[in-house]
């Protein structure tokens, strides 16, 4: 389904009981809603409704020139919400990118959730930035996602996770590709200015945040520091994942996010 935000059109997903609660799901750069896959039947499963978010650029949303921020994009899941109807009361489970959406609406839109699971994210930008640079500068040279995706994909799973399951890595490294230059750029720019970290105490909801703690992108470090950052926020790691232990390990992490949905549905 595509909403139209004046700026762009969003694609989401929506599906479960019409009068359920609802679970709404962020997800990294360069991918789509697609990487909550192995995590949509246990939330089903436990009576609620799931809506899942491209971002802008990204799957099947449209995207818009020049430069975007993580707040930009905070607007643009709002105003899904705001078009089904959803004006409180969401329970929002973000990764990287996604993760850093959940603290800006957490923040900034006090009274829309009713609790965030922050998943291998980071409050502001404190990773390699001349990576992140030389990786803007080779898809500008080459004009393709082509040259970086290998990289990416390294640093996302574990050595043996294409060997297990080939399919599912080959699916998300298509998505990968699939990403519209402008909205690969755009959300860069977004990810490397994103900075929350003295907006944090002011998020007032139950939170949940939870890293790998073999995740290079955003090390045990930066998750630590935004369970520390809001109050009474609970953190887990989860031993041996890398940046996507949603999909690397999906059964732990979905015992984990049933038993907190559990906790957090009132």
């Amino acid at each position: 389904m595509l909403h139209n935000t004046g700026q762009s059109l969003i694609n989401y997903d929506l599906i479960g009981p019409p009068d359920a609660p609802v679970v709404c799901m962020t997800h990294s750069l360069t991918s789509d809603y697609g990487m909550w896959a192995e995590q949509v039947p246990s939330i089903l499963a436990e009576g609620f409704q799931v809506l899942r978010v491209d971002m802008r650029g990204h799957g099947g949303s449209t995207p818009t020139k020049g430069e975007y921020t993580i707040e930009g994009l905070a607007t643009d899941v709002v105003s899904v919400l705001d078009a089904l109807g959803f004006s409180s009361g969401v329970h929002l489970i973000g990764l990287s990118m996604g993760g850093m959406i959940g603290q800006v609406i957490a923040a900034d839109y006090p009274g829309r959730l009713a609790s965030l699971m922050a998943c291998c994210t980071a409050a502001k930008w404190d990773g390699d930035t001349e990576l992140m640079l030389g990786r803007i500068a080779a898809v500008k040279a080459s004009g393709t996602l082509e040259s970086i995706v290998s990289a990416n994909m390294e640093r996302r799973y574990g050595a043996g996770y294409r060997d297990r399951r080939p399919k599912r890595w080959a699916a998300l490294r298509e998505t990968f590709l699939g990403t519209s230059l402008d909205g690969y750029f755009g959300c860069m720019h977004a990810c490397l200015t994103h900075n929350v970290e003295d907006r944090l105490h002011t998020i007032d909801i139950p939170t949940l945040v939870i890293a790998g703690s073999a995740d290079l992108s955003t090390p045990p470090s930066d998750n630590k520091l935004i369970a520390a950052k809001i109050k009474g926020a609970h953190y887990i790691e989860i031993k041996d994942g890398y940046h996507f232990p949603n999909v690397e390990f999906d059964e732990e992490f979905n015992r984990i996010m049933v038993d907190w949905l559990r906790k957090v549905r009132g």
